[in-house]
């Protein structure tokens, strides 16, 4: 009897055991979505989105124990099209994919490394250069506050500057209250053999964490790039103008 109920002890550790590891193996692997809509979509300070609502969706993959992730997202844009109205250009979203590693370098310190790809479908631009656009990426956190740099390995979004164009971002996400975040950010855009498209933008913005993967944010930002060509396409008007903009999104 003795050994019998050795041997059922034995056999229900080794069973929870391996139940345990199977869960801390799946709990290593996280995948999340999340959707998204805000009245304007601006990407380094400048409109993407004709200074209109857009509407977004994404999926990540994150590995805890080894920091890499990966992920896709999407969101409806217009300005290839803008900028290619006597062309049959046809680009209503742009699909970006990424993957990278983080983690922590020790003394409140963290990093963040790897690549982008920024994908328009069906995307012509007659004569002008391929408006995707693929970059590598550096970060290096403290804290609240993190410095990051893009930097392009071939054209920048339908500029012919081949790699070395690249863009700074300084920023910080300090907690105000419960639930609350204030978003303050500094950016510099810099084409390597069109400097005179360069350009810093600015946001200053709140976000606000409703629970249950709901959070929304309001902002206000601005750039001081020319109020023309690549900036102000046809009659879209300008898209690097200060702006207050609104986001809302469910993460799932």
């Amino acid at each position: 009897m003795k050994k019998l109920i050795l041997a059922s002890a034995i056999s229900a550790a080794f069973v929870g055991g391996f139940a345990q590891a199977e869960e801390a193996a799946k709990s290593d692997h996280v995948i999340s979505y999340n959707v998204g809509v805000t009245s304007d979509y601006v990407f380094r300070g400048i409109s993407q989105s004709r200074n209109r609502a857009a509407f977004s969706g994404g999926l990540d993959y994150s590995h805890t124990s080894t920091g890499l992730y990966a992920g896709t997202w999407v969101s409806t844009i217009s300005w290839v099209n803008d900028a290619t109205a006597s062309t049959t250009a046809n680009v209503p979203y742009e699909q970006d994919f990424y993957a990278g590693i983080k983690g922590d370098i020790g003394a409140g310190f963290s990093y963040d490394a790897g690549a982008i790809y920024y994908y328009y479908p069906h995307h012509k631009l007659g004569t002008a250069p391929n408006a995707n656009t693929t970059e590598v990426y550096g970060k290096v956190a403290y804290g609240p506050v993190y410095l990051k740099v893009n930097y392009a390995t071939g054209d920048a979004f339908w500029t012919s500057n081949k790699a070395g164009s690249y863009y700074v971002d300084a920023s910080g996400d300090f907690p105000v209250m419960d639930g609350l975040t204030l978003n303050l950010h500094a950016g510099r855009f810099q084409f390597k053999e069109a400097p005179g498209w360069s350009y810093s933008d600015w946001k200053v913005g709140l976000t606000k964490d409703f629970g249950s993967g709901l959070s929304g944010s309001i902002a206000a930002t601005g750039t001081n790039a020319q109020n023309t060509g690549y900036w102000n396409f046809n009659s879209t008007g300008y898209l690097g103008d200060t702006k207050g903009i609104v986001s809302l999104t469910k993460t799932f």
